[in-house]
């Protein structure tokens, strides 16, 4: 049994200290399990360690100025962790691993550009609706800018990851592996988990649906639960199915190939980036009321959500550059057979 941890002056630490510890120590549950046996204890004892000297110095406020550092710190290990699993089920060359790790980074930007992509269709809806795009054409031009990218960007996807995903399919059933047939089984389910939990929203109206009820608990926990779950969805389906990939042997020809359809997407997410831009410099200058109001999510800040979604459109997008760079070098760099 653990004992109290001991303050000066003979009292023990604080609620909120022994809460921060005993958030850390749930946090590190998503690490992976062979890492948590190695360094979960050790990692636990120099965190404690921290809290109690920052304790003593700086008190409460000095421990909750960690937990932001610390929660990133575990949240961070926790991806790179999982990305060296991923890696270590690659099968192939070298080259073949570069080829595959290219194609799955570049399916993950997308997966988040898709993510951020619907929160400003769903925001620009009502300004499309308005006045405003007849007497400022830029808003037209953003807006169209940004649903035909975005179909091109999936069509692209879709060329170079379909063939993929149906060798992984062959080899999964030619060689019986359940584990990958299991994964390619998570986009399916999250959908229908999503449309089941929308439906039953929907259906008995939780929360309301009018401008009395849109700021209320309900309304918020109604449709926040929503996001979350399809949020929570469009990751797990996403690292499904890079991890089914990843375990399946592909042909490195499809591999290579899919590097093609790879450029016309990060092309479309770059023009998408700037249609964005515009679209925002242009309620800025020309629709404040809109730009500074709250016509975001639940009727939240309209700034906060375009920052969002630019954040996230250029961080996917950078990701996207950087694997097809590595993608076309390892190609070069590598002679090839007449």
């Amino acid at each position: 049994m653990s004992r109290p941890s001991v303050m000066p002056g003979g009292g023990t630490a604080p609620l909120l200290l022994a809460v921060t510890l005993w958030a850390h120590r749930k946090l590190l549950l998503i690490q992976p399990p062979a890492f948590r046996r190695e360094y979960g204890l050790s990692i636990t004892q120099v965190f404690r360690q921290t809290c109690l000297d920052t304790y003593r110095s700086n008190g409460a406020p000095g421990v909750m100025r960690l937990w932001l550092p610390a929660c990133g710190d575990v949240l961070l290990g926790a991806l790179a962790e999982y990305s060296v699993l991923i890696l270590g089920t690659l099968k192939g060359s070298p080259l073949m691993v570069q080829y595959r790790r290219s194609a799955s980074f570049i399916f993950a930007a997308f997966i988040a550009f898709v993510i951020a992509g619907i929160g400003f269709q769903k925001s620009g809806e009502y300004i499309m609706q308005s006045s405003l795009p007849d007497t400022y054409p830029a808003l037209s031009i953003a807006y169209n800018a940004m649903m035909v990218g975005a179909v091109v960007a999936l069509l692209a996807v879709l060329v170079g990851g379909i063939p993929i995903a149906l060798a992984a399919l062959r080899y999964a059933i030619a060689h019986r592996r359940g584990d990958i047939l299991a994964r390619f089984a998570v986009p399916p389910i999250a959908l229908l988990v999503i449309i089941a939990a929308g439906f039953i929203v929907i259906s008995y109206n939780i929360g309301g649906n009018t401008a009395a009820t849109i700021h209320t608990p309900a309304r918020f926990a109604a449709i926040g639960s929503l996001v979350f779950l399809f949020i929570l969805g469009a990751i797990a389906s996403a690292y499904a199915v890079v991890d089914a990939i990843a375990r399946a042997e592909i042909p490195e020809g499809l591999l290579r190939f899919a590097l093609l359809p790879g450029v016309v997407a990060t092309i479309a997410m770059v023009v998408m980036v700037l249609a964005h831009l515009l679209w925002s410099f242009t309620l800025w200058q020309h629709a404040p009321d809109i730009f500074w109001g709250d016509d975001g999510l639940l009727a939240t800040s309209t700034l906060v959500g375009m920052i969002v979604q630019v954040v996230v459109m250029v961080v996917a997008t950078l990701v996207a550059i950087r694997a097809l760079a590595q993608g076309f070098a390892a190609r070069n760099a590598t002679p090839r057979l007449a």
